[in-house]
């Protein structure tokens, strides 16, 4: 099974979505040889307001969505 992993970090940094500065943060991210490594980060503010959809968070997603990545195909 795969997919995005939540996990709170108790260490102070920047919102990735709202630029907030804030104590502990929430990470999106994978688990690579057991270790987390975290993709965004997000304050409990924009958890809470997008119930932790990481499409609706990540200003990256969001971007692909509107605009997706071009995929060559064969011809």
């Amino acid at each position: 099974m795969s997919g995005p992993v939540w996990k709170i970090l108790r260490l102070e940094g920047t919102c990735d979505s709202c630029g907030e500065k804030v104590p502990e943060l929430l990470a999106v991210g994978t688990v690579v040889d057991f270790a987390f490594r975290p993709d965004s980060r997000f304050c409990h503010v924009c958890y809470e307001r997008y119930k932790g959809h990481r499409d609706e968070l990540d200003p990256r997603a969001v971007a692909e969505q509107k605009i997706p990545p071009f995929i060559s195909r064969p011809t």
